[in-house]
């Protein structure tokens, strides 16, 4: 068996020309991804009908830090997610507005998948924090259309041996948000002079979670940096909602579904807090009522509460930036670290004044 880097362009090119036989035009790196090395190939001859197409590789390390052991099978799970979920009416719809990218060729082998170039669209989070003018309407549409694909995912896992066979036993999916998001509370705290030992407990009890809970199929990455908006003219200088497309699904498995939930809503605060606060606030409301109405089994608030603190721990400075301040920053902290007590507590009278207070009216 060949050996090629998959790191590099040149590796990449000589792999899909020699063992896949493609007329490979040019091959680049994009995307801000930390776990894999991403191409988009551009190809001479189309292949599945395409004139490009996206080549990820997991290595045995993160992209981000070569240092961090990651399992390389964890493209298995991206594959046989992709491809249940692009069929699956249940959570696509007749509409097909909110999508997946088609999973075209996957090699178990070199740790390589090939799938559907959505283009270079931009992220809703590319969106909202450059502050582009998207409507409330759209928005709100947006919300709605996001919670109504996740609970279709959520409510598909549940008791559905098939899918459980497929998604349930990725190991690096169940870990990888302890190895290098969990473990980072308790210094990004510290870096703002906050220390409280309830953190360590909570990072603990969400690590174990992450590790053995079978509820249902859950994205597990379920963020705006992970929604790409494609928008079209209307003719009349208004921007309508063509397609949304959903990637990077390595993380999937089965956990609770209030991990998804957490990571968008803990999002859009950030988002609203820092850059834009009347459009992530329409998409957080949206987005929570449309959930709660659609999902078959009610997701824990409290539980939300907890991971929305913890969140808000995370990537605060990350999503405040440069221009965000040192008090800012901590005071975002300090809420998280107020939400986690609160669900910590079991605070369940406040959790109707709370961010998601949508998940208990």
């Amino acid at each position: 068996m060949k050996k090629y880097d998959l790191t590099t362009e040149a590796g990449t090119r000589a792999y899909l020309a020699s063992d896949l036989n493609l007329d490979v035009k040019s091959v680049k790196g994009f995307g801000d991804g930390s776990l894999n090395f991403v191409w988009r190939v551009e190809l001479n001859t189309q292949y599945k009908g395409q004139n490009s197409v996206v080549v990820k590789h997991a290595a045995p390390f993160a992209l981000a830090d070569q240092n961090a052991e990651i399992g390389v099978g964890r493209l298995t799970f991206e594959n046989n997610a992709l491809e249940m979920i692009s069929s699956e009416r249940s959570i696509i719809g007749e509409d097909e507005l909110v999508t997946v990218p088609a999973a075209y060729h996957y090699d178990s082998k070199k740790h390589v998948l090939i799938m559907h170039d959505v283009g270079s669209l931009p992220t809703l989070y590319d969106l909202i924090s450059a502050k582009r003018t998207l409507s409330a309407d759209m928005l709100t549409v947006i919300g709605t259309k996001l919670a109504t694909f996740i609970a279709g995912v959520h409510n598909w896992g549940r008791n559905n041996e098939k899918v459980h066979a497929k998604l349930s036993n990725n190991k690096a999916g169940r870990t990888v948000m302890d190895d290098l998001g969990y473990q980072t509370v308790i210094p990004k705290a510290a870096e703002y002079g906050i220390s409280d030992p309830l953190l360590a407990t909570v990072v603990d009890a969400l690590a174990d979670e992450d590790r053995t809970s079978q509820e249902t199929v859950i994205m597990g990455d379920f963020w705006t940096q992970n929604v790409m908006v494609d928008l079209e003219d209307t003719g009349s200088g208004e921007k309508a909602l063509k397609k949304i497309w959903i990637i990077d699904w390595e993380g999937c498995r089965y956990g609770t579904p209030a991990v998804d939930v957490t990571s968008l809503v803990g999002d859009c605060y950030l988002l609203s807090r820092f850059y834009e606060q009347k459009s992530a606030e329409v998409l957080r409301h949206s987005f929570l009522k449309t959930y709660a109405s659609k999902a078959f089994s009610k997701v824990d608030p409290l539980r939300v509460v907890t991971g929305v603190g913890i969140h808000w721990i995370m990537w605060a400075k990350i999503v405040g930036g440069e221009n965000t301040s040192h008090a800012e920053v901590k005071e975002c902290m300090e809420k998280g670290v107020d939400y986690i007590h609160k669900s910590w507590e079991k605070s369940e009278g406040w959790l109707r004044s709370s961010l998601i207070r949508e998940l208990v009216d």
